[in-house]
């Protein structure tokens, strides 16, 4: 008779940690094009893609590249709208004394935008906007 304690041995009973796949997991349409053509070049002639199916993925491949459109444009919409804040808020706050959350006083001198932060120049330091607590005339 065979050892109980075998079965836990086996690759099949054991836990194994979960690894992550190190490729990208998204498809562009670059590479969605790529898949669709190989597969009509390497499709059976005597038993082709069905018409519907074929349709479907030219579909899908239209549907994919107006979603990127769509992306691309709000990506470019909101670094606009960063910009745009800047400079609304630069205008109205520059010269005037700001209070951050610490107390401390700084007179605005100018405006940055940082990795797409708006921040404050102080000349001494840049402060990020959820530092001020108050902005005094």
């Amino acid at each position: 008779m065979s050892d109980v304690t075998t079965i836990f041995n086996n690759p099949l009973y054991t836990v194994q940690e979960k690894t992550t796949a190190t490729g990208n997991s998204q498809i562009d349409k670059e590479a969605f094009l790529k898949l669709l053509t190989a597969q009509l070049k390497y499709q059976d002639p005597l038993n082709p893609m069905d018409n519907t199916e074929f349709v479907g993925q030219l579909a899908m491949f239209s549907a994919l590249e107006q979603v990127i459109n769509i992306n691309n444009t709000l990506e470019q919409l909101a670094n606009s709208q960063v910009y745009s804040n800047a400079l609304m808020i630069g205008s109205t706050i520059i010269g005037k004394t700001i209070v951050t959350t610490d107390g401390t006083e700084y007179k605005a001198q100018g405006i940055a935008v940082e990795d797409g932060v708006l921040k404050i120049n102080t000349g001494e330091q840049y402060i990020s906007m959820n530092q001020i607590k108050e902005i005094k005339a």
